[in-house]
Order: structure tokens, then C-alpha cells, then sequence
């Protein structure tokens, strides 16, 4: 603590000092100002007395204030009243004779934030008190008050100009271009239209308006935040540029809708938005727009980012994510920012389809997109957010889509550090002897890591490992070799892998480089090397050492980029941009072309170009062309990935296991929000953890299946004969030994099956003399003649033999009704197999039932008996006899 009428000419340790005169004070009432040497900052304020009340006040955020004053027996000495957040304190000057810098009040142990302070001086005459200085936390500031200037986001705040896409201005809006507005531009509302509104989502805790206070604006401003009502003053008789009109805080942390809107009486007045603040790790988003893909639906749009070089295909990432500002609407050769890809249908496989909102990148060719896959048919699968952080390279080093390359010396790595935990990564590597394969510290020099010495922990291709000196350590590795790198940061060490075997602890001091970085990097100046690395956006080559996770979750999606269709030629409507590119307001078009995947019905060796000056016009240019005013405006695919997710229940709880070891998630019954944020999709990693349960002689594995897995057919009711075949294989790429494939029905009717193990290129059945015979499905009396009965199928034993090593099958079906009287005969088919070293069980007593909208109307059913079953919804009438419906993996 402090000693009231002490001087202080220097805050003490711990605090900081604010002068009289930071424009975060507001004074009220009659203040003069005057220097001198003596004061703390060589100036001060002072109440003239005139017989009305007077104050200044400010917010700080902290937990402690000091207020330093002048003492003079020449001023009034009356006792000035201090608040702090509502609560008031009194304090009588000191009458002590010309102390300058004094301390007359102190108030500690604030809880730590935003607290809000005014002193006040009743009524007197003549001089009163004397403002010099507060002191505060040394970590603490002012904060700027609603009325006060503000011409740049404070601490903890982040400012988006009008002119973000984000900010949906509906209705009647003038944009006014003036350099005392932030960012050059403000917008405001047509007095004739008081049906516009502006509207807009954020993420974060608090918002704050910045816009005019002028004299011809309201002084309640209507604003909803999540639907609750409030407004705020706009007012002022005098202009005040880049002022904060209204603030909220302590909203609960997530997204929040706001709508400010025209208030009824605004007459010849208008509305005016200049600038908005929210949470420094907030962020707006446009009305339309969703961050999780599942919420993906027409008409929503999803951010992304795109970085590329000059006439070089980039890199698509961070969905869903804020990664920069948003790229401009005219696009450039190397884009660095983010757009949006906003959804418009679904195709016949039930991907969602997203178009890019503008040209992410213009003067690339044809022949690139083609080269790197986007221009085929096709499309080119891609990865997106895999690693979501990007590279960083140096030297000769390139990367994109996880592939790196390095022309001479030079290293690249990831720009997310590893601090704890137990991690694990494979690179498939194309390269020499002289490839380095491992972690550094962020103050590695990728120009040349050979020459950071201590920052690194590698493995050569020689097989040496190096950390500034080389060692003698495993075997050596070439190009077609897969490399594992086991990160052990809880015990610091770091183990390497070659095809799946184990060269041993390379390194066990990664402790002590704090954060590390995986990292790739070349021993030679004269090499050309080349890796493609897998954290864990794909399958591992090799199995997952016991206790370690890959670096990122296995993907539920995937994606596929490619580009428009654009019609043969100006005639030919029946395209997708004709189909969807309606409105340049959405598709921000400015007049630049972007390539199609069409060829020019005309001109073979040229392509589609549409919306080149005009968004519905047709053009075509050669494959070679990099034009300025064309460009690149991928679609995106999405298509959602089931995958197995098992929990434990431990007793009435329900864990999973991680790298930290058991981790409770939360009591039975589990949810889908569980099995899908914390669900294990290998049970193999926490089998050696088992014994480490409380309830470990009673526990139960609980699976969540996917929803296109098909593996049982049960067909319903087809009143017609119908022929329906798997798309997909059943793979029994793991299982050691099948045991039994069993179908099982009621034949009221006649079912015949046909099995395939060469992916659907030729069907087979098995005869009463045990030989196998082709038989043409497609052909339903071929079929019906050649193929098995229920009875055929279950009595082949050799399916080991039959399927060899491809170990893929998949099945037909032929239906029919014997009579038109026969009634819905067929009550179930259902394949039943026997894997051995798999799990797959269900909660005892529940059945699973998963919807499948397709044209068959497929529905599988996980019955609690262990039973898979696939009902196929009823046919009818004289529609085609061939129905194809997904196969699925055991």
C-alpha cells in the first residue's frame, strides 16, 4: 500500500502512470488546464469553481488505481467523492503547502477487469481540486468510453471495415468516401427507406458500433442482439468522426446474431455504419455463413483460404477458418487471403457441391489447372485444413498438399509447434541419402537447417541421425521408403521408423528444445528431394505405435476440387454456370472471365471462358492463355466420411483414450456429440489399457456405426422382378480366416445370388457339381436360370479360396414374384460373417437403425442380437428391373 500524502514523482514497481491529458479522460463541468515542470507529466487540470458540479471519468482494466494530485493550502480543500464500478469513496485533500505529485487516494484488490471510475467535486467557488496523473496495473490501460473517439481497435478487440462481406446492409444504403472514416468509406441509410437494416453473426463475447455523431442522426438507434432489444445514441451537435456509439460485453462466449435497424421517427435523419469491434479472437461472420460442415445446406457458405505463386496452382485450406482478410474482387496472379465457397446443390452421389463467391486467382492457364488435376472431369481429390497450419520453407524448398520439395539445400516445416503429448507421422520419401527427416525449434534457418546444429533432431537418409554432429543410428532409406516418426514430448524422446519397423530412440532430450516442429530438410547443396507427408489426413502406411495419436483426427469428409461446366457454346444452356451463376452481387464477377472444364464445340484445343465483361457471357481461349482478366473459380465436393467410433463404459461412465492416457467424456447413454468428438476409430490403441479401468471385469464397448455401411440386403415387398447389385466391394482385406457367409429369408418367392470378386467385372455362381459358372446380370432370365439359391450360397465353405488375395466380394440379387398373388414374401436377407481379430458389437438390448435416402430407399438396421440388415424400400410399377444400391466394408 501507499502513503496517503506521500509524493510519488515515479509510479512505484508494479504500476503505471497515465497523465492528465490522455484522451481517454472525459471532463465534465468547469475544468482549466495549465503547465508546469512540477507536476507529473508538466501539466495538469483543475476545477474552477462557479458553483456547478464537475468530474472526470474513464474505465481502466486491472486491479488497482492510485490518483495523484496537488497539494495547496490555496485551494479549496473540500473533499472530492470518488466511484469505482457504482461504489463510493470520499478522501480530503491534503492542505500541506505545494506538494506537487501527491498521493491522495488508493484503492487494490479489484477483481481483474473493466472497472469504470468518476470523480467528483460538488459545487464551491474558487480553485479547487488538481487532476495530475493515475497510476494503474502495469499490465492494465484505459479503455475508451461510449461518446469518446476511436480510431483503432483497443487490446483485446479486432475492427472489420463496412466494407466486409460479412456486413449484410439489406434495403437502401449510400456509401460516403471520406478520409475521416476508418478505412476511407462509411455507409449510412436512405431517410425515404426505413425498411433497411443491417445485419451480421460474430463469434466472441462483445461488440462495439463505430460510426459519426453528427446533428442529423437519432438518438436511439435500434439494436437486437440475440433478439434482445436496445438502443443507442447517434447524436451530437457537433461532428465526431470514428466515434463509439454502443458497447456490449459479457455476452457468453459463442455466436450471436445482430440486426440494427431504422428507428420510425428518423424523418430526413439517416443510420450510419463505419466500423464494427468485436473479440480479438472473434470473428464476424456473414448471415449466411456456417463454420462446421454439417451445417453445410443451400444457399449457406463456408470461408476458406488460397495462397499461390504466379500462374502455379496453390494451396486450398483452412476451411471453415479465418485465416486472412478476404482476397479483393478483382483477382490477382499470387493471391494470399481467404473467400468463400458457398453451397448450390447436391450431385447424383450425394456430394455437396460449393462454388468459390469470386476468382481466387487470375493469369493461371489452363494447362496448369489441368496439369495439377483440377480441369478433368473428375476433379483433383484433395486434402483441405489436413494440417491447417501451413508450411514454412527456405533455401530451394517448395511445398503444397503435403508434398514437399527441395531443389539444393533448404528444409521446410510446419508452423504448428508440439509441446506434449505422444505423436506420430509418416513420409513417404523420394530422395537420396543425403534427405533429413525429423523436428526442429522455430529458430532453425531453413535456408540451410545442416548449419543449425543443436535446434535439429533428424534421420538421414544414410541412416545416421544428426543434432548438429552426426551418429551412427539405423538403417539406411531410399526413394520408396515410408519413414515414421514417433514424438514421445511427454518423455522426450523421438523415435524413427523405416516400413514399420523400429530403428530404436533416436533422441531423448526433446524436453529441453521446449517446441518443436516436424521437419524436412536436405544434408546436400547439389540434391533434388522430395516427400509427401501424412499426418493423418489419410490411413497410415504402417500401424500406429501403442500410446501415440496422428497429429490430426481421421477426416470425415472428402473433397474433391474441380472446376465448372460452361456449355459448348453460346447456345447450349444445359451447364452449371448457367444453372447457378445468376446474381453478381453474390458471385462478384467484375467482369473477369473464369475457365470452365468445357471445350469449345468449335475449337478443340480451346476452353469455356464465361463471365468475361458480363457475368451470363461466353467466350473461349487456348489452354495457354493467362490473360489477366480470366481466372481460376474452383467448385468444391464434399462427401462425408463414416467411420466406425468406439467409447468405453466404465461403469455408468464412458471414456476414451488419448495420448494423456483414460480421458471420461461423460455417463451412459453415450451421444452422438461423444462418439464423434472423442471417439476412438481404433480400438487397438487402448487395448493395453483395459486393465487400468475401475469397473475393468464388466466393460463394454460401445461402437457408433457408420451410416453407409451396408453389409446385409433384405429386400421388401418388389412386386416386380428386380435385379440389384452392390456398387462396392466388402472387403476382407483384415480378417485372418471367414468362417461363414449365411444368408437367411423366407422364399415365397424366387431369390437368386450372383457374387463377384473382381469388383463387378464378371459374376459368378456356384453349381450343384461344385463347378463356378459366369452369369450375365444384367440379363434377368440368365440370371434367374444361372444363379444361386439361399441355400447354394450357404453351403460354399471355401470362401478363402474364391476370393484369394484381392480379398474383395460383393453380391446381386434377383427377385421376383412367383404369381401376382404371392404376397410380400421375401422377410429378410441377411449375410452374417464371422471376422476373426475384428471387433464390432453393439450395446446389449439396442438396436441401431441409420436412414440411407437414396432412390432405393436403403435402411440399415444394427440389431442388438449382433444381426447387420438392409432394407431396400418398396419398388413397383413397370420401372427399370436394375437397381444399384452401395456395397460396404466389414
Amino acid at each position: 500500500m501507499g502513503r496517503i500524502g506521500q509524493q510519488y514523482t515515479a509510479p512505484e514497481n508494479g504500476w503505471i502512470r497515465i497523465e492528465n491529458n490522455s484522451p481517454k479522460l472525459i471532463y465534465e463541468g468547469a475544468w482549466v488546464s495549465g503547465s508546469n515542470t512540477s507536476t507529473s507529466g508538466g501539466n495538469w487540470h483543475q476545477l474552477s469553481g462557479n458553483k456547478t458540479p464537475a468530474s472526470v471519468k474513464f474505465r481502466f482494466y486491472g486491479t488497482k488505481i492510485r490518483i495523484i494530485s496537488v497539494c495547496n493550502s490555496a485551494y479549496t480543500p473540500d473533499p472530492i467523492d470518488i466511484y469505482i464500478d457504482g461504489v463510493k469513496y470520499s478522501t480530503l485533500i491534503n492542505d500541506r503547502n505545494s506538494l506537487y505529485q501527491t498521493l491522495i487516494f488508493e484503492r487494490a484488490n479489484l477483481p481483474i477487469g473493466l472497472h469504470t471510475v468518476e470523480i467528483v467535486q460538488q459545487p464551491f467557488d474558487g480553485l479547487g481540486f488538481i487532476f495530475d496523473a493515475i497510476d494503474i496495473d502495469d499490465t492494465g490501460y484505459l479503455t475508451t468510453s461510449v461518446g469518446q473517439r476511436l480510431t483503432e481497435p483497443e487490446i483485446g478487440w479486432k475492427r472489420y471495415d463496412d466494407t466486409s462481406p460479412s456486413i449484410n446492409f439489406s434495403g437502401t444504403w449510400v456509401t460516403e468516401s471520406s478520409g475521416l472514416h476508418y478505412g476511407g468509406t462509411a455507409k449510412h441509410s436512405n431517410p425515404n427507406d426505413i425498411s433497411a437494416k443491417i445485419s451480421f453473426k460474430f463469434t466472441g463475447t462483445k461488440i462495439r458500433i463505430i460510426a459519426p455523431l453528427t446533428p442529423n442522426k437519432s438518438i436511439a438507434v435500434p439494436i437486437k442482439i440475440d433478439g434482445v432489444s436496445e438502443t443507442y445514441n447517434q447524436f451530437k451537435s457537433a461532428v465526431q468522426y470514428q466515434s463509439l456509439l454502443y458497447e456490449k460485453t459479457g455476452l457468453t462466449e459463442g455466436e450471436h446474431t445482430v440486426e440494427i435497424s431504422i428507428p420510425p421517427d428518423v424523418g430526413t435523419n439517416n443510420v450510419q455504419m463505419d466500423a464494427i469491434d468485436i473479440d480479438s479472437n472473434g470473428r464476424l461472420l456473414h448471415p449466411d455463413e456456417v463454420t462446421d460442415l454439417n451445417d453445410l445446406q443451400v444457399g449457406k457458405r463456408i470461408r476458406a483460404n488460397y495462397i499461390a505463386s504466379n500462374n502455379l496452382f496453390g494451396t486450398v485450406s483452412g476451411l471453415g477458418e479465418e485465416s486472412k482478410e478476404l482476397l479483393p474482387n478483382v483477382p490477382t496472379t499470387s493471391p494470399n487471403g481467404d473467400f468463400y465457397f458457398i453451397m448450390v446443390d447436391t450431385d447424383h452421389k450425394g456430394r455437396k457441391i460449393l462454388i468459390s463467391d469470386r476468382n481466387i486467382q487470375s493469369g493461371i492457364s489452363m494447362d496448369v489447372l489441368n496439369t495439377a488435376g483440377i480441369a478433368s472431369g473428375s476433379g483433383l481429390p484433395t486434402t483441405l485444413s489436413d494440417f491447417k497450419d501451413t508450411f514454412l520453407v527456405g533455401g530451394g524448398a517448395s511445398a503444397s498438399h503435403n508434398t514437399v520439395l527441395i531443389n539444393g539445400a533448404g528444409g521446410v516445416r510446419t508452423d504448428r509447434g508440439l509441446t506434449s503429448g505422444k505423436w506420430y507421422w509418416e513420409a513417404f520419401v523420394l530422395g537420396s541419402s543425403n534427405t533429413h527427416i525429423g523436428v526442429a525449434t522455430s529458430n532453425v534457418a531453413l535456408s540451410n537447417p545442416v548449419g543449425s546444429g543443436a535446434v535439429v533432431r533428424s534421420y538421414a537418409g544414410s541412416g545416421l541421425k544428426w543434432n548438429g554432429s552426426a551418429a551412427s543410428y539405423g538403417s539406411s532409406y531410399t526413394s520408396g521408403d515410408v519413414i515414421g516418426i514417433g514424438l514421445d514430448m511427454d518423455e522426450g524422446t523421438l523415435t524413427f521408423y523405416k516400413n514399420g519397423v523400429s530403428q530404436g530412440a533416436a533422441f531423448t532430450d526433446l524436453k529441453s528444445l521446449g517446441t518443436v516442429y516436424p521437419l524436412f530438410f536436405s544434408g546436400s547443396s547439389s540434391d533434388h528431394l522430395k516427400a509427401v507427408f501424412n499426418f493423418g489426413h489419410n490411413p497410415f502406411r504402417y500401424e500406429v505405435p501403442l500410446g501415440y495419436s496422428s497429429l490430426v483426427p481421421t477426416p470425415t469428409h472428402a473433397f474433391t476440387l474441380r472446376l465448372l461446366t460452361g456449355g459448348i457454346s453460346p447456345n447450349d444452356k444445359d451447364n452449371e454456370w448457367d444453372k447457378y451463376m445468376t446474381d453478381d452481387r453474390i458471385w462478384n464477377n467484375v467482369n473477369h472471365g473464369s475457365w470452365t472444364s468445357t471445350t469449345d464445340q468449335s475449337n478443340a484445343k480451346a476452353r469455356v471462358i464465361r463471365g468475361y465483361n458480363g457475368l451470363t457471357n461466353w467466350t473461349s481461349g487456348t489452354t495457354d492463355l493467362t490473360t489477366p482478366g480470366r481466372g481460376f473459380r474452383p467448385v468444391l465436393l464434399i462427401e462425408s466420411i463414416n467411420n466406425n467410433r468406439f467409447l468405453i463404459l466404465d461403469g455408468t461412465d464412458v471414456k476414451t483414450y488419448t495420448s494423456s492416457g483414460w480421458e471420461t467424456v461423460g455417463t451412459t447413454p453415450p451421444t452422438d456429440d461423444m462418439f464423434l468428438n472423442k471417439g476412438m476409430l481404433d480400438l487397438s490403441t487402448c487395448a493395453p489399457y483395459l486393465k487400468d479401468l475401475k469397473d475393468k471385469s464388466n466393460l463394454k464397448i460401445l461402437v457408433s456405426k457408420p451410416k453407409r455401411e451396408p453389409t446385409v440386403a433384405h429386400l421388401v415387398g418388389v412386386p416386380v422382378p428386380r435385379i440389384v447389385k452392390m456398387k462396392n466391394d466388402t472387403s476382407f482385406l483384415g480378417v485372418a480366416k471367414i468362417n461363414s457367409l449365411t444368408l437367411s429369408g423366407t422364399e415365397k418367392g424366387v431369390l437368386r445370388v450372383a457374387i463377384s470378386t473382381d469388383s463387378g467385372t464378371t459374376w459368378e455362381a456356384k453349381q450343384k457339381d461344385g463347378s463356378w459358372t459366369t452369369v450375365d446380370v444384367t440379363t434377368p432370365i440368365e440370371f434367374k436360370e444361372k444363379a444361386m439359391t439361399i441355400d447354394d450360397f450357404n453351403s460354399i465353405s471355401e470362401w478363402d479360396e474364391k476370393i484369394g488375395q484381392a480379398r474383395n466380394l460383393r453380391c446381386a440379387f434377383y427377385f421376383e414374384q412367383s404369381s401376382s398373388a404371392d404376397e410380400t414374401s421375401l422377410d429378410s436377407l441377411t449375410m452374417d460373417v464371422d471376422l476373426l481379430d475384428s471387433w464390432d458389437m453393439a450395446m446389449p438390448g439396442v438396436d441401431y437403425k441409420y436412414g440411407y435416402n437414396r432412390n432405393t430407399n436403403l435402411r440399415v438396421l444394427l440389431l442388438s442380437n449382433g444381426d447387420y440388415k438392409i432394407n431396400v424400400g418398396s419398388g413397383g410399377g413397370s420401372g427399370s428391373t436394375l437397381t444399384e444400391v452401395d456395397g460396404g466394408t466389414f
